[in-house]
């Protein structure tokens, strides 16, 4: 088992910190929801070893964050699925017609936020590699914002 350090708010608001054992991230967290709180951040704790201590880096759990990722990624996988049925349907003929999956290929609208969710999903890729710095989220979200920008200018 896997020792986690918390950070969560109780019922009345106080922030509370502790420690839990459990086989995942997941699981920890169950485990402080089932305690009545609600947590905040969740680390998992270094083992504790008799040797010298190496420099280690905690790592956050960010749901907000990551909940966008996984939203991102099947939205791009249904604009994806959109695309294909749209594509099909113009060249080939077909003894039907599927009027949802045409309005939603021909939009503009549509492959604006294909873009854009391919672009954060990129660009976060790159910010969970750089370590997750706050000086790399900056600078990635000013590029992403530039090239979005540059691409609605020149997309009619």
């Amino acid at each position: 088992m896997t020792q986690f350090t918390y950070i969560a708010k109780g019922s009345n608001g106080a922030e509370k910190s502790g420690y839990v054992d459990a086989m995942s991230l997941q699981a920890a967290r169950d485990q402080i929801l089932l305690m009545g709180l609600d947590p905040i951040e969740i680390y998992e704790t270094p083992p504790v070893s008799t040797k010298a201590p190496k420099p280690t880096r905690n790592t956050a759990y960010l749901p907000m964050f990551e909940t966008l990722r996984l939203y991102a990624g099947w939205l791009l996988a249904w604009y994806a699925l959109v695309y294909i049925i749209g594509a099909y349907q113009f060249s080939k003929h077909l003894p039907f017609r599927i009027p949802y999956a045409e309005s939603l290929f021909l939009s503009p609208l549509v492959l604006s936020f294909t873009f854009a969710a391919f672009l954060f999903l990129l660009l976060s890729s790159l910010y969970k590699h750089f370590g997750s710095k706050k000086i790399a989220g900056v600078i990635l979200t000013a590029i992403g914002i530039g090239i979005f920008l540059l691409y609605r200018m020149n997309v009619q």
